[in-house]
């Protein structure tokens, strides 16, 4: 399949695009090879043809933006909520009219919503995803990923017909149609960077206030390196070793491989650093350290755990009647909100952040009945 790398070509195609009542599109990014990731192709499939852009050629490509932003013509995405903010980040486009085929198949109830199990099931085509995790910025691109790219947008039209069907038919549609408004709400947001990233490592919570110190030292050490060789983090160290060289605080390269289990090629490599952190956290005053942060209020407040605990019986029981997941149903940030607000009424609970319209029909008066019961 010929790319579309010349500007002549790209402006043909927004031109047909312009007169087409909907679109399936899906993005390659290169987030698990690069640090400072972009979009390396965007596929487009409309009015029975399949089309791949390459943003990494030397063409403008801002008339995509008037296609995507139309709210005439629909747009057809799997999973839309990464390829909306990219999208924005990189080229400011906005999406309008979005239908998104996995929240589509979660709200019929669908046992599987990743797009290889629907493509299979409604379209009979099995993918291949051994390219799933390729390296899309290369150049020039092999036909095999091309046709590997192409199949994620060429059988979307299919499936969501399908899907919008089945939605109608179960009365949900307007369930679905309430979940890609809030899509289209969606914009990138830069990472602050004040932000404590290194707190949203998994278990980091479990260390001592002198461990948090060489997490915090080691992961900005990190931050650093694979910005200089751009290159995603995970690929200068692994976060299970950031951890484990912060819990056990080892003193020597063979106390990084043998007690901190760090992988002997990058204990030899890094041991520098990762023992100067070790080294460095140990001097730093006690009332320097860093504050292990306070368990939220509701985990310690057994009456809140019962309310919750209730809550969420009253949801799985709901939701395995819809035949749906009880999270799509109501998450437990929802159940966590709902037990602390204590509502009194069904209209309390639509001042309940990210609470949609939908859960409320569905379940909300059963919800604030199960509250005025304890």
């Amino acid at each position: 399949m010929p790319v579309i790398a010349d500007q002549s070509s790209f402006d043909r195609l927004i031109g047909d695009l312009r007169n087409v009542p909907a679109i399936a599109i899906d993005t390659e990014a290169d987030s698990l090879h690069s640090y400072f990731d972009k979009v390396c192709l965007i596929q487009i499939s409309a009015d029975g043809a399949d089309h791949v852009i390459d943003p990494l050629a030397p063409i403008d490509i801002s008339g995509l933006g008037t296609v995507l932003s139309d709210p005439e013509i629909r747009k057809i995405l799997h999973g839309a909520d990464y390829d909306i903010r990219i999208l924005d980040r990189d080229y400011g486009i906005r999406v309008r009219n979005v239908a998104d085929t996995m929240i589509c198949a979660q709200l019929a109830g669908e046992p599987a919503v990743g797009l290889a199990a629907l493509v299979e099931k409604y379209a009979g085509v099995a993918l291949d995803k051994k390219h799933q995790r390729a390296d899309w910025a290369r150049r020039p691109l092999p036909p095999a990923m091309l046709r590997y790219a192409t199949e994620d947008t060429a059988h979307l039209s299919k499936i969501f017909g399908i899907l919008q069907a089945k939605l109608v038919e179960l009365g949900r549609w307007g369930w679905a149609v309430e979940e890609f408004e809030r899509l289209e709400a969606i914009s990138f947001s830069p990472v602050d960077e004040e932000e404590e990233r290194w707190r949203r490592l998994k278990g980091s919570g479990k260390l001592d206030r002198r461990g948090l110190e060489v997490l915090r030292s080691l992961h900005a050490w990190r931050d650093g390196l694979a910005r200089e060789r751009d290159v995603p983090a995970f690929k200068v160290i692994g976060n299970d070793s950031l951890l484990s060289v912060a819990e056990k605080k080892p003193k020597t390269t063979g106390a990084l491989v043998d007690e901190a289990k760090v992988p002997a090629r990058l204990a030899r490599r890094y041991a520098r650093p990762l023992l100067s952190a070790v080294r460095s956290a140990a001097e730093v005053a006690e009332t320097d350290l860093p504050e292990k942060q306070k368990s939220k209020a509701w985990r310690r407040d057994r009456e809140v755990e019962k309310r919750i605990d209730a809550l969420k019986k009253l949801r799985d029981s709901k939701a395995k009647s819809l035949g749906i997941d009880a999270g799509i149903l109501a998450p437990r940030h929802i159940l966590e909100a709902i037990a602390t607000a204590e509502p009194s009424s069904v209209d309390d609970l639509a001042r309940i952040d990210n609470m949609r319209r939908w859960q409320i029909e569905v379940l909300g008066e059963e919800l604030v009945k199960k509250k005025s019961e304890e």
